[in-house]
């Protein structure tokens, strides 16, 4: 759903849902949903995953993009985070 279509559904506009958003969760949606790809590609790499696998099937353009959020987030790479939970 986007923010248009979510705004409409609530009958205001796109700026006051995600206010409203921010206010609740303390954070963007952007960055809630960011959160929620990083959390799938921590799960996938528990299960042993190819870093590049889990970049492309968590939604981040590429490894590397993966690589920058995972350690802005977790502070390790996800080849160190893999290792260290195998």
């Amino acid at each position: 759903m986007t923010a248009d279509e979510l705004a409409a559904t609530a009958g205001s506009s796109r700026f006051a849902v995600y206010r409203a958003f921010q206010a609740v969760y303390g954070m963007a949606p952007s960055d809630y949903r960011r959160q929620l790809r990083l959390r799938a590609a921590r799960e996938l790499l528990a299960g042993g995953a190819p870093i590049a696998d889990v970049a492309a099937e968590t939604g981040f353009t590429d490894q590397g993009h993966l690589t920058r959020w995972f350690v802005r987030c977790y502070g390790v790479t996800p080849g160190a985070y893999r290792r260290a939970v195998a």
